[in-house]
């Protein structure tokens, strides 16, 4: 097959399946004939445990799938092996490149049709049509997986997807944009203002998921995080959507703002309905003048669904299995701890200290005072906790 001498085998676990050779050689870029990212391998393995969690805890019958951007289509076969209970999936791309590589791989893979929708067309339009189909099944699970920002995709999910514990899954990978590198650009596409602060990677994915629930509200849904998490330079959310007006009204009150002040690094968080600026910081007296927002100040973890995810990892032999397994457990001790962190290492630099102490030594001492800690999946170098500035820099002045 004339195709195949243009392909180079890849394997992604138990699954093999072909790329282009050059773009094997190739950084992750639009350039390429057809796109793939091996570090994306990890988006991959979560979805999946994502994907056969919500089976178990919410759906509980056979699952429609849309797959918007199915590049390869690694991850759509790997979708099929991993989770039994797919009725239906719909995998689309609008590179017609792409759709050719895909029913080579479904081949090569053995994949069976009969499950199968495919399609090469622009995400949006794809959803839009299964919006008007005559059937009422609607979809249980859309995943959004775009090579930048997902802003343009969301008010056609939310026309589409099952009002009811849909599953949405929705990528960025715009994080210069979400993390302040260019606020501009992540006023004009998310309409919030991120911060230029060493938690900025928490408020960028905060940003993003006000974002999404606005769009929910604005088709008369809401939604819920399942698991909000970062990673090689991409965040990916999951959440259940809802249809009950008074929940929504209620889920309000996760809409709010960070002040920040940029002298000693105090900050706190404020409801929507209750920002005011021109505050002075009760630390170093100074006018805090920075702030980020609006964005999500709820809980971004749900608890339950992570240790399912948990669990699903544990009954599957990925390659990656230990290093989630690592990141799915720091995700649990972060749910119910306050917004952003603090990252040791800039904490020492300010105070000018000649030494770091371990973090896992400042997290024990921390909890010996009674207060909350922990580490977090944003920052290796970083911690969550309870503690006052203050007392937490008297600790790292304390213990070198």
């Amino acid at each position: 097959m004339s195709l195949k001498r243009n392909l180079i085998k890849k394997k992604e676990d138990s699954v093999q399946f072909y790329i282009y050779k050059e773009d094997a050689q190739n950084i992750p870029s639009k350039s390429m004939n057809v796109f793939y990212n091996k570090s994306m391998e990890l988006n991959r393995d979560l979805s999946n445990l994502a994907l056969k969690s919500y089976d178990l805890l919410y759906a509980k019958k056979p699952l429609i799938v849309i797959d918007c951007m199915a590049a390869s289509g690694i991850g759509s076969i790997r979708m099929l092996k991993d989770c039994q209970n797919i009725h239906r999936l719909y995998v689309n791309d609008i590179n017609p490149v792409a759709i050719e590589l895909i029913k080579f791989n479904f081949k090569f893979n053995n994949i069976n049709i009969d499950k199968i929708s495919l399609s090469q067309k622009d995400a949006s339009l794809l959803l839009l049509e299964i919006r008007n189909q005559q059937n009422n099944d609607k979809p249980d699970v859309i995943s959004i997986d775009p090579f930048g920002t997902p802003n343009i995709y969301m008010d056609s999910v939310f026309k589409v997807i099952n009002k009811k514990k849909g599953l949405i899954c929705i990528t960025a990978t715009d994080t210069a944009v979400l993390f302040g590198v260019r606020s501009d650009a992540c006023i004009r596409k998310y309409l919030s203002k991120p911060l230029r602060v060493e938690y900025s990677k928490e408020i960028g994915a905060r940003i993003l998921l006000h974002f999404i629930s606005r769009i929910a509200n604005i088709n008369n849904l809401g939604i819920s995080p399942l698991l909000t998490f970062y990673s090689n330079h991409f965040l990916r959310i999951f959440a259940l959507t809802f249809k009950n007006k008074d929940k929504i009204s209620h889920f309000f009150s996760n809409y709010g703002y960070i002040i920040h002040c940029e002298k000693c690094g105090y900050r706190k968080v404020i409801n929507i309905g209750d920002f005011i600026l021109n505050s002075t910081c009760p630390l170093c007296k100074k006018p805090i003048q920075q702030y980020a927002g609006p964005l999500w100040i709820g809980k971004i973890h749900e608890e339950l669904f992570i240790k399912q995810m948990l669990e699903e990892n544990s009954n599957l032999n990925y390659a990656n299995r230990n290093k989630v397994d690592k990141l799915l457990k720091i995700i649990i001790q972060e749910t119910n701890m306050p917004i952003s962190y603090y990252n040791i290492h800039q904490l020492c630099k300010k105070l000018n200290l000649s030494q770091i102490p371990k973090i896992q030594s400042i997290i024990k001492i921390i909890k010996e005072l009674k207060y909350e800690a922990t580490r977090t999946h944003f920052d290796p170098l970083s911690i969550k906790t309870n503690i006052p500035l203050n007392s937490l820099n008297n600790i790292l002045k304390e213990n070198l």
